[in-house]
């Protein structure tokens, strides 16, 4: 039981960091975007580039190790040391009281808040949870599987649209 919800885990996050990733290099204007928010978080100008290419590096590698068993245990690590980082930089930005937008998972009108904080220490509780599921198993179950994979897309979803959800529910 438990392979299956560290499976989930790996699945939940995987689609999290493929999706921060992919909406900040849909295009010129998104890629431009998310380099400029860095600014925000105290980079300089000049480093804002290779910022930007490490933060979306990381996360398209947490996803691509998060796939593969034998790397598992990598993406898990990897992906616990972005949302530490992230957490982070959203905490210096609140301290602050400086009005950022979230970009993580591309333009958003949303400024960052303490829920963000909470978003990320929940997903790194997924990861915490995701090391039950590295082990390969013996006899996977594939309706199990797939369950558990569904389950995990959809939780990502929601995760993925959390400041949406948010400003549907709590209208400013």
């Amino acid at each position: 039981m438990l392979a299956y919800v560290g499976f989930g885990c790996r699945v939940l996050l995987a689609v999290v960091f493929l999706a921060a990733a992919v909406s900040k290099v849909r295009g010129r204007r998104d890629r431009a975007a998310f380099r400029t928010s860095l600014g925000a978080f105290g980079v300089k100008a000049r480093f804002r580039p290779a910022v930007a290419a490490a933060v979306i590096a990381g996360e398209l590698a947490t996803a691509a190790l998060l796939a593969a068993d034998v790397t598992a245990l990598a993406g898990l690590a990897l992906g616990a040391a972005l949302l530490i980082a992230f957490t982070v930089a959203i905490g210096s930005v609140l301290r602050r009281g400086a009005p950022v937008s979230c970009r993580c998972f591309g333009s958003s009108t949303q400024p960052l808040g303490r829920r963000h904080l909470m978003r990320n220490a929940l997903l790194l509780l997924v990861a915490a949870a995701g090391v039950t599921g590295t082990a390969p198993a013996v006899g996977w179950n594939p309706g199990a599987l797939l369950v558990a994979g569904f389950m995990a897309v959809i939780v990502a979803a929601l995760v993925i649209s959390y400041d949406d959800l948010v400003s549907a529910v709590l209208p400013r």
